[in-house]
């Protein structure tokens, strides 16, 4: 079974050790306990309840109505599940609460498989950031989602 919850002291650490496994320039542990009390920002992960290892997690950072998506991130052994897309259902779902009206996120150009789950999501294209990302340096693909 699969357990979504807030970011806090018991899970942090295991999600910096995701962002280190997925990304090159992955969030700290430091940076990510600045976040655990920062009242404009929401991390949410995954627990795999069997072995207590986080296995997913996203955040975003909330500026009024506008809400800037980080780090989505699955474990390689449980992609294909519907984990990140629950996952950002969620986030949504605690975005709302919070009074934000539109989602953007930034996504490598050649990320297919996260650009395609945006997509069904119902983000729309916005455009591009050259040179956005580095390690490998490549093109952002700009998203958004708003509501009506």
């Amino acid at each position: 079974m699969f357990v979504y919850e807030k970011m806090n002291e018991d899970n942090v650490s295991g999600m910096a050790l995701l962002e280190k496994e997925n990304f090159t320039d992955g969030w700290s542990l430091e940076s990510l306990k600045e976040e655990i009390n920062n009242p404009d920002a929401l991390y949410m992960c995954v627990r795999d309840d069997e072995n207590g290892r986080i296995i997913a997690s996203a955040g975003m950072i909330i500026s009024f109505e506008t809400a800037d998506i980080m780090n989505v991130s699955v474990d390689k052994e449980y992609r294909r599940r519907n984990i990140a897309r629950n996952l950002l259902l969620k986030l949504f779902e605690e975005g709302r609460k919070k009074g934000v009206t539109e989602f953007t996120l930034e996504v490598r150009q050649g990320n297919d498989a996260a650009r395609k789950l945006y997509e069904k999501l119902g983000f729309s294209y916005a455009g591009t950031r050259p040179g956005f990302y580095s390690n490998p340096k490549e093109d952002a693909a700009i998203y958004w989602l708003k509501s009506n």
